[in-house]
């Protein structure tokens, strides 16, 4: 088995592990953000989380939409079709753009109708504020998601991961002056927080511009923005992709936040137990995510070469290493589930509340790991309309009504709440399993009549 799987293990980890260190290091520029807002006071706090609560919709849309590009183009470059490559990376930057204006007039809109929402006053005018520079940030980042995921698509992930890196710590450095007024900066605390993530993500998006006109990696696809013709077609392609992609983050993030409205419900204790150990889960959700966007990287390029073994041996390869890791984390969580939340608190009831969450989060880090991997491999192979559908299933039939009856029905309070994650997750997982056994098994009986007829 060793002998089998030791490339595959070895390709896989190459493309995730630079996926995982971005994603953990966009987590702890998060953090950072959040300890240097919570210097400015609790008003600014309060409508930071506000502002990032509507603003996260919008990421996960555009990040999701963006990710149609990489199956797409890695198919090709599994196939070694250059023109083809280059046609998916023209239309994918023109598609991608429109979809920047169009979640920038989104945010507009919703921007107006924030002294709506029933906040109180005092948060309104700096949630606007910071509002308006974080929209003004997405279109860079909309720019910066067509290369990233263009580079992921022809095999190379460390690119975007050097860049993320460096404009997270662009980021911290424009917080620093622009939240209280360093260098000559006006001082303009909450705004300023704005600022600097908008001057990082315009780093970002220029970096990359850089790097593909500079690097080696990028030269058979210089030309592709002066040469290749518009079509429509491929625009319509990508946004038929993208739109269900993007989709399926919403819903995910939505699932996971309205657990914690349905535990300010239950209690503060519950609140601060969930923020505890959402925050801990978190970290292990980025590492399935990395390795889920190995997987897609690879199962692409196989569905290029039309290697149905390849496609199989690639979404394996994820899955064992997915295995190795929910045991690691499994333990951790089990083990350590006095320990971790002091981290957080001192508050004894917190402490306790939150190892008991963490014990629920340890059944479920399989569930969690599987349906990642096999969403990969799903998206490897450009198919996400009915995945969609079973994401839809998963949490918004099955997991959210299972964390309410847990929590107000059945009696059990705070954790109950925290059961609907194991269910919903083990449906998600058994769902995407199916459809990744039907189609893979289609294709297989396809090879098999073409055998047949020859």
């Amino acid at each position: 088995m060793w002998d089998k799987y030791k490339i595959n293990y070895t390709k896989t980890l190459t493309l995730s592990i630079p996926v995982i260190i971005a994603q953990l290091g966009q987590i702890t520029v998060g953090l950072v953000d959040n300890i240097m807002i919570g210097q400015l006071g609790r008003t600014e706090l309060a409508s930071a989380s506000f502002t990032n609560t509507l603003f996260s919709i919008i990421i996960f849309l555009g990040m999701g939409f963006s990710f149609a590009l990489t199956p797409l183009v890695g198919k090709e470059f599994g196939s070694k079709n250059i023109k083809q490559i280059n046609s998916w990376f023209k239309n994918g930057l023109i598609t991608n753009s429109l979809m920047g204006l169009f979640l920038v007039a989104t945010l507009t809109v919703i921007t107006f109708l924030m002294p709506y929402m029933g906040q109180p006053q005092s948060v309104i005018e700096p949630s606007i504020n910071y509002m308006i520079t974080l929209l003004l940030s997405i279109f860079p980042m909309m720019i910066f998601f067509n290369f990233k995921q263009f580079a992921e698509g022809i095999g190379n992930t460390k690119i975007a991961m050097n860049i993320m890196l460096i404009s997270n710590v662009v980021n911290i450095i424009g917080n620093y002056i622009f939240m209280f007024g360093k260098l000559g900066a006006p001082e303009m605390g909450l705004t300023g927080a704005g600022v600097g993530t908008l001057i990082s993500r315009i780093v970002m998006a220029g970096a990359f511009i850089v790097v593909f006109y500079r690097h080696s990696l990028f030269a058979p696809f210089k030309k592709a923005l002066s040469t290749e013709l518009i079509s429509i077609a491929k625009i319509k392609e990508i946004t038929k992709l993208g739109i269900p992609m993007g989709g399926q983050m919403i819903m995910e993030a939505f699932a996971f936040g309205f657990c914690a409205i349905m535990m300010g419900w239950a209690s503060e204790l519950g609140m601060a137990a969930h923020q505890i150990a959402i925050n801990l889960t978190t970290i292990g959700f980025m590492i399935y995510q990395g390795l889920g966007s190995g997987t897609m990287i690879r199962v692409s390029h196989y569905r290029g070469k039309h290697s149905l073994k390849g496609i199989k041996e690639a979404t394996e390869s994820g899955l064992h290493i997915m295995l190795a890791y929910s045991v690691i984390s499994m333990s951790l969580f089990i083990g350590a589930r006095n320990i971790l939340p002091q981290i957080f608190t001192a508050d004894v009831e917190v402490i306790n509340l939150a190892a008991q969450m963490l014990v629920v989060c340890a059944f479920f880090q399989l569930f969690d790991g599987i349906q990642i991997i096999i969403a990969g491999s799903l998206r490897g192979l450009a198919d996400a309309n009915i995945p969609s559908f079973f994401t839809f299933v998963s949490y918004f039939l099955v997991a959210i009504p299972f964390s309410y009856a847990s929590a107000f029905i059945w009696g059990y309070g705070e954790i109950g709440i925290w059961f609907g994650f194991p269910v919903g997750l083990f449906v998600a997982a058994t769902l995407y399993y199916c459809r990744y056994f039907y189609l893979t098994r289609r294709k297989e009986n396809l090879v098999l009549a073409t055998l047949e007829i020859k």
